[in-house]
């Protein structure tokens, strides 16, 4: 009678797809916890932007008016918010409300912005469920975020 020891094929399978599943699982909670992130991200770029236009409608009773604007992109007319409005980090305007406009937390992710003298409106999206309801297009203005695209 020989003994032996060790594992079967069988018993090695099984173990390998135990392995896999967790592996996969792991993977799926990491990228659903990251996703989660950029959206904390965006809400909290969303606010800062909106506090900056807030200071600039106090000291001059307007929004900077746009038809329509990439907030934050490297050498546009929008990297940051002074009195002029939003425009390019180089320019000396003066008092500057927001010193570096933010962008998405994904590359080449900006928000929309557009005004009129009387409101404006941002636009981002959402990857996950937020405290704003599923993942969807938002546009924040002065009043709060919604679904509507309009000046507000």
């Amino acid at each position: 009678m020989t003994l032996r020891r060790g594992f079967t094929v069988l018993e090695a399978l099984i173990v390998l797809a135990v392995f896999g599943l967790l592996a996969t699982l792991a993977v799926l909670s990491l990228n659903s916890a990251r996703a989660s992130l950029r959206d904390a991200q965006r809400l909290s770029d969303v606010s800062v932007v909106r506090s900056a236009l807030s200071q600039f409608w106090l000291e001059k009773a307007t929004y900077p008016q746009s038809a329509g604007i990439d907030l934050g992109p490297v050498g546009s007319d929008a990297q940051k918010l002074s009195a002029g409005g939003f425009v390019a980090a180089t320019n000396p305007a003066t008092p500057v409300y927001l010193e570096r406009v933010p962008v998405g937390p994904k590359v080449n992710e900006y928000y929309h912005y557009h005004a009129g003298a009387n409101g404006y409106s941002i636009r981002f999206q959402t990857e996950t469920k937020t405290d704003l309801g599923l993942a969807n297009v938002y546009f924040a203005h002065a009043s709060g975020i919604d679904l509507e695209d309009v000046e507000k």
